[in-house]
């Protein structure tokens, strides 16, 4: 494709700047996407040549380097459980044991962080308490103390459940 070729369908000059050519191919990708028509359609199979030439003539006038050639990784059709198919490599199908971690990670998880959050909250509701009831004046004793254990006490709850739960796992 030639320069005029390009810019005719680009709809810009054949001096036009890279960001005019950028905002250009822009505005004609917005229309004429692929993803935008049924997949297997004939517009979407339409679409996808008229993309294809709009990606020569962008790369045409701005000068930039050809594209890469495809993978060959093969493509497998995947049907998803609400029936919409979509067409995913093999290498980016991700693996369900790394997606999404087990109950007992999880409560172990869960007894960490409680364990740890809950000591250290209910630590600081004792330190603040204390420092407060010294002080002659202190506005923020009625409000955080009590908060802080509160919280404290809910995130040691957690953690015991998780515990319990690891240890009837056994």
């Amino acid at each position: 494709m030639d320069r005029t070729e390009a810019a005719l369908l680009l709809g810009v000059s054949t001096r036009a700047s890279r960001r005019q050519v950028d905002a250009a191919f822009r505005t004609r990708v917005r229309v004429s996407h692929p993803d935008r028509f049924p997949p297997g359609s004939e517009a979407a199979e339409d679409a996808t040549t008229v993309m294809q030439q709009l990606t020569e003539a962008r790369r045409t006038l701005t000068g930039a380097a050809p594209a890469e050639p495809p993978d060959p990784a093969p493509r497998e059709r995947v049907v998803h459980p609400d029936g919409a198919p979509a067409y995913l490599r093999r290498s980016s199908v991700p693996d369900p044991s790394e997606q999404f971690r087990s109950p007992a990670d999880t409560d172990r998880l869960a007894r960490t962080w409680g364990l740890w959050w809950g000591s250290f909250l209910v630590a600081s509701a004792v330190v603040s308490f204390v420092i407060g009831a010294r002080a002659r004046t202190n506005d923020a004793l009625p409000i955080w103390s009590p908060a802080l254990a509160l919280i404290g006490t809910v995130s040691l709850a957690i953690a015991w459940r998780a515990h319990r739960r690891l240890r009837r796992r056994r």
